[in-house]
């Protein structure tokens, strides 16, 4: 729904009640015309993302809410909702869009926080970029004439939402009784080897190292995976942004994708494209810190003692371009493209692009083998080695074509902040620990993004029946290693 109403005529309606009340001693004599904050219920010490009304108000516009939440749910656009509204058989208390926005606003008490931004988008003033008065990217002041920040962008903080689910009569349960089960689960891979048929994210060797680390073990622990991606929205427009999504893993797969369970921590505000996707990171990774060691004095629902909070991310989810800028990698399409295997490709110069075969074309060298790979996993000793040695040759001033000689070779152009972070921000956050010693385990590719987008493209590599691009003579099926690759060992590579 949109977020203004330029159509709706508010003026016929029940007008918005005071929705915020800065001082309730004020406005005592007009106590039963107003939003109250609410009485704390499960949460003594914590009211953040919880509906502010009184019992007696909220059944008085429980017709309000449950409306809103079906235009929410079903995307009603703003004109349907307006016409919905004005129906006479209509019970809603607040007769139009613009109306009943304000009133959900001031209904929920939702906890914010705002980040100051670059104007363009291109970076956000956090870190080492907290004093900038400037974009260190294009130049853009930070502040207006009046002294105000020219942009921000809204992070809404993790911890009270993780707090409300484990404080709710259904999810709570359910997510405690999860992490008893992951570590029942874990205990069959107990000696180190990953065993056959994968269900979910507990059977992985990720999460049995973060049980041998001394993590999830109390039932109040939350497994945590972050996911990103651009997005170009109002194309008229060229709004261009990034979202930042939480998905808590505590729960079965059809109950973990679900809204409930999508938490959006942040959006880039745009309406570029942002320069430093990482700056954006930083609230999150800031707050994660803190969720690691504990949040103590929690109420959980099915507990009647206070519990302590802790989170632990344990996989990234993005796709390959969003992975490169998150590694801070070469990129996919580059030498060495792989954030698992230590590989590197062929360059092809008619096409100007890397290709990767089993064996090299050019000297018959074999780069590696599908069905035995020997070559070396990256891990996050060879990612942080990597990097620091990128940003010690800029430290020390060697030449662009020395260190564009070292990234081409590595895959990795520097430090990043979720897998090979600087000193500075070890320092800053310092118990992420775990998160930075998981590596490329972390990073695992996407099966939408890997197979599903791409299936009948790769049944065509597989049996070999996609016309090669190269004309190898060949014939479709001869060979046991996909076609994808055996185009590049025909002779019409030298020629090309």
């Amino acid at each position: 729904m949109a977020s203004t109403d330029v159509k709706s005529d508010d003026s016929t309606t029940v007008p918005p009640a005071a929705f915020v009340v800065e001082d309730p001693a004020e406005h005592v004599a007009e106590a039963v015309d107003l939003i109250w904050p609410p009485e704390p219920v499960m949460q003594d010490a914590v009211s953040s993302n919880e509906v502010q009304l009184p019992v007696a108000q909220f059944g008085e516009c429980v017709n309000d809410f449950a409306l809103f939440t079906s235009a929410v749910n079903h995307g009603l656009t703003e004109d349907a909702f307006a016409d919905l509204l004005k129906l006479s058989g209509c019970q809603a208390k607040y007769r139009t869009p613009f109306l009943m926005r304000t009133f959900i606003e001031a209904s929920v008490n939702v906890e914010k926080r705002q980040v100051d931004c670059c104007l363009n988008g291109c970076v956000a003033f956090t870190h080492k970029r907290s004093l900038l008065t400037s974009c260190d990217a294009c130049g853009t002041a930070r502040y207006t004439a009046s002294g105000r920040p020219a942009r921000q962008m809204t992070y809404w903080p993790l911890t009270a939402w993780l707090i409300n689910m484990l404080s709710d009569p259904v999810l709570g349960p359910d997510m405690r009784a999860s992490v008893k089960e992951a570590r029942g689960a874990a205990a069959t891979n107990s000696d180190g080897t990953q065993r056959e048929g994968l269900y979910d994210w507990y059977d992985g060797l990720t999460f049995l190292d973060a049980l041998r680390a001394g993590l999830f073990d109390e039932d109040t622990d939350i497994a945590l995976s972050v996911s990103t991606d651009g997005f170009e929205a109002w194309r008229q427009r060229g709004f261009q942004g990034w979202p930042i999504i939480v998905t808590v893993l505590n729960l079965s797969p059809g109950v973990r994708t679900r809204n409930i369970c999508q938490i959006v921590v942040a959006i880039t505000p745009g309406p570029r494209q942002p320069v430093d996707l990482e700056s954006f990171f930083h609230p999150l990774a800031d707050e994660l810190s803190r969720l690691a060691p504990g949040i103590p004095g929690v109420r959980v629902a099915g507990s009647s003692e206070p519990c302590t909070l802790r989170a632990h991310v344990l996989q990234f989810t993005a796709d390959m371009s969003a992975f490169d800028i998150l590694l801070n990698a070469t990129g996919y399409n580059g030498y060495s493209p792989s954030r698992a295997p230590e590989f590197h490709g062929v360059y092809h110069a008619a096409s100007n692009h890397h290709y990767f075969p089993p064996v090299d074309p050019t000297n018959g060298d074999v780069l590696f083998s599908i069905s035995e790979c020997t070559v070396p996993r990256r891990s996050a000793e060879s990612f942080q080695r990597d990097a620091d040695a990128i940003e010690e040759a800029r430290a020390t001033g060697r030449s662009v074509a020395y260190q564009t000689g070292l990234s081409k070779k590595s895959g990795i152009k520097g430090r990043s902040l979720f897998f090979a972070p600087s000193d500075e921000m070890r320092a800053a956050y310092p118990h992420l620990t775990h998160l930075w010693s998981i590596g490329p385990a972390a990073a695992p590719y996407d099966v939408m993004h890997l197979l599903l987008q791409k299936s009948n493209l790769l049944v065509e590599f597989r049996t070999c029946t996609t016309r090669c691009s190269w004309r190898c003579a060949r014939p479709a099926g001869s060979s046991s290693v996909p076609g994808a690759y055996h185009r590049l060992s025909c002779s019409q590579w030298k020629r090309d």
